[in-house]
Order: C-alpha cells, then structure tokens, then sequence
C-alpha cells in the first residue's frame, strides 16, 4: 500500500527538521464533488423559440442498465519544508443492473499517488520507495508562482486529483461503448458527459448533473427554470463554451421544492447534440422519474441522487482508504 511505503520511507529519512507530518487533518470526502465558484454562462436555445416549462407526461420503467460514477478523496500529510504532500485516492466504477434487480460490478478502476512540487521534495527517495508521484507544477508554466505560496499548492493538488478522477471514469465509460458496441443498453453517468473524449456524442450516454453552480440563463429565464414543477422539463438548449465538446441539455425536476431551496429536487441532463436526443427527451425524463424509489436516504443529495449512483458511491467508499487508515499509517511517525 502505498501510505504504508510513504510511512517507512519518512522513517528512514535522516530528521533534519524539514518533515512536518499532519496527522490529523481535515480529509476531503466530498465524493465526486468539486470546488467549483458559482459562474453565470450561456446557452443556445435548441428547442422552441422560448425557454419554457413542459410536462413529459408521467413516469415509466427506467430504460438504464449501466451506471458510473467517481470519488476522490484527499488528505494533507506533511509539509516538506514548506511544500504540501498531499495523498490522493482516486476511483471510479460501472455498475449493472440485470433482470434479477440486482447492481453488479461490470468495470473498476482505482489509483492512488502524492501530489506534490517534485523539485522542491526528495522526489529520489519518494521514487526508492515505489511511490508514485504527480507533480503538482508541471502543467502551466503560470503556476510556477504557485511554488510561493503553499495554499496554492494545495489548490494545485486539489485540481489534479479531481483530473484524474474525470481520467478514470473517462477510461471506464471509453471501455464500456467498446464492449457494449452491439447492445441497445444504456449507461447512466453521474456528472458531465462532456469529460469524455467519445462517450459525450454517444447516443446511449446520458449524463445527470446534481450540483447548479453554472447558471446558463438569467432573469425570467433562470426563473422559469427555478419554478418547474415535479415532472416538467426546460426545453432543450446547448451550453455555450463546449465548441469541443457539444451536447444538448435540460432541466428536470424530480421531487417537489414547495417550502424548500429553489434547487431542491432539480437536475441537469446532459447528451448527444443530436437530432435523435429531441426524439427521446421526454423518454429519457420519464425514465429518470421513474429511478425515484427507492430513495438515496440517508444521503443528504437525496433529491437529485438516484438510488443506482448511491450505489455506486457505496461500493466506491468500501474500497477507498478511510481516514482512520490514513492516519493510523502515519500514527508511528
């Protein structure tokens, strides 16, 4: 295990006062969560000639049989002098559900490393040790600036962990239209299609995106989205900004908000920027009306979590290093 190689190799460091080991620091948990700043964006209407509310006319039985999702989890460890070394667990998983009702594993990936500026740490011993390092500086020669300042390090680490988690699910969702090539089967993918290079103009891949901090309207609009009620839809619009990647997306609610945040219950679909998506939105909304029970309890994103990505997320923290582990690994230190 990797933090069990970290720990002898700290061990066997000569102590020249430029470890400081953090053996209890606040982990990040968060699964499949991001740190990202409330943003406003825009979008292109694709159907009608106005944003509006529309009914998709009930529920039916869920037409998915696949399900992905991802976690990162993060945990300070020790400075190097002044630079941060942060472990970073990364996974991401494909769940089946067959005819017996039943979540299978069909596909799972999982990596951890330190994040860390490898020319200002011992990147040899680090290497002796067989710990794989990613170096938290070398992909924009802005960051550089970042070497001054230690929090900034930290917000470095926190961007690569979440890349490699988007990798890893990318991987399994590229993997899954391979071997699913000849089949009509589904695949629901918790977060933005868009991640991937092929999977965001499959016509079987839909994403579903829980948190709201990109609004793509404003004023009558953006309210118009705020007051739909269970079972209403937005029309379809494209985000702008996704000239690489281009999809259709809309609004869906699926538990009532009455007397409670204006967000409650609502989600953003995501897929292909197709003309076969305009065929199967309403089909695709009464699907997910229809993943409502049982519910995700007693996770507090029950509104917009289905029990499918609950699942998921469970299996993803059976296999991810707890806290206690991590700090019980460094505990002899």
């Amino acid at each position: 295990m990797l933090l069990t190689r970290l720990a002898n190799y700290l061990k066997s460091r000569p102590d020249d006062g430029r470890i400081h080991v953090v053996r209890q620091s606040a982990a990040d948990e968060d699964v499949s969560v991001t740190d990202q700043e409330p943003v406003i964006s825009s979008a292109e209407l694709i159907e009608g000639d106005a944003l509006c509310a529309i009914n998709v006319g009930g529920t039916k039985q869920p037409g998915f049989s696949f399900f992905l999702d991802g976690i990162e989890r993060r945990h300070l460890l020790y400075y190097d002098g002044m630079m941060p070394v942060v472990y970073g667990f990364t996974a991401a998983v494909i769940r089946e559900r067959r005819d017996d009702r039943r979540m299978y594993t069909f596909d799972s990936l999982s990596r951890e490393k330190l994040y860390c500026p490898c020319a200002q740490v011992d990147i040899e011993g680090l290497q002796n040790a067989a710990v794989e390092l990613s170096d938290t500086l070398s992909n924009s020669e802005a960051d550089k600036s970042a070497a001054e300042h230690p929090l900034k390090l930290l917000d470095l680490a926190r961007r690569a962990v979440s890349k490699d988690r988007e990798k890893l699910e990318r991987i399994l969702a590229e993997s899954w239209i391979d071997k699913t090539s000849d089949s009509d089967r589904w695949l629901l993918w918790d977060g933005s299609i868009t991640v991937g290079f092929d999977a965001y103009r499959h016509p079987r891949v839909i994403g579903v995106i829980k948190s709201h901090q990109t609004h793509y309207f404003q004023g009558e609009q953006q309210r118009r989205i705020m007051d739909l009620k269970v079972g209403e839809r937005s029309s379809v619009f494209m985000p702008k900004g996704r000239e690489r990647t281009p999809v259709y997306s809309w609004y869906l609610r699926l538990h009532p908000n009455d007397g409670r945040d204006v967000y409650f219950g609502l989600v953003r679909i995501e897929a292909a920027a197709s003309a076969e998506t305009l065929g199967i939105v309403d089909e695709v909304s009464r699907w997910l009306l229809g993943e409502r029970s049982p519910l995700s309890l007693p996770d507090g994103r029950w509104d917009r979590m289905i029990y499918p990505i609950r699942d998921c997320e469970q299996y993803l923290k059976s296999i991810a290093p707890s806290r206690t582990l991590i700090e019980a690994a460094l505990s002899a230190l």
